[in-house]
């Protein structure tokens, strides 16, 4: 799964959601993120983020996210990943914004072990393959095979359907140091 992808859609939907550019409502978001733990965590808690610089807190959630998404996990960037969390916890002090941070400590975790996991199907992949006369399994295959955008990865299209309302396209916006919108907030 692309996790930049999902993180980069939904916060870019929630830009529209909090900040009311655009009409949204949480129904097409349900329905294109389903039950995904970062859209659960954005909402679970709306009285705790009309408590603080929404914005501000989204555009550092982002951009931590952004810093680890993709990378090498290895001991060392899990202590920084703990301190940087642990920092934000201080800094913020409100369960909305706790909330966010430990939905991406997830997704993060998540692709740490995916990527585990293709390791270590590659690994078993080449030693059986240099023994002589083995074919290519159906296992190998899967783990080789491009994947394909599941749902929630897409953000909101115009020509989804939700419910009789028209989604949304994608917003690629950003925030400026005072909180306003600006260009991408995925560049």
């Amino acid at each position: 799964m692309d996790y930049q992808m999902l993180v980069r859609n939904l916060f870019n939907d929630m830009f529209v959601f909090f900040n009311g550019t655009q009409p949204l409502g949480l129904e097409p978001l349900m329905d294109v993120y389903q039950d995904e733990p970062l859209l659960m965590a954005f909402i679970g808690r709306l009285d705790e983020a009309v408590k603080v610089p929404y914005n501000d807190v989204m555009k550092e959630c982002y951009g931590f996210f952004k810093q680890y998404a993709g990378g090498e996990y290895t001991d060392e960037v899990w202590e920084r990943i703990v301190k940087d969390i642990q920092d934000f916890n201080q800094k913020w002090m409100n369960p909305w914004c706790r909330g966010i941070m430990l939905a991406l400590l997830e997704l993060l975790e998540r692709e740490d072990k995916e990527r585990q996991e293709l390791q270590n199907q590659g690994g078993s992949a080449e030693n059986e393959a240099q023994e002589p006369g083995l074919q290519e399994t159906e296992g190998q295959y899967e783990a080789d095979k491009q994947y394909e955008i599941e749902p929630g990865q897409e953000g909101m299209g115009l020509d989804q359907e939700t419910g009789g309302e028209t989604a949304l396209p994608e917003m690629e916006m950003g925030y400026g140091e005072d909180g306003q919108q600006e260009n991408d907030l995925a560049a």
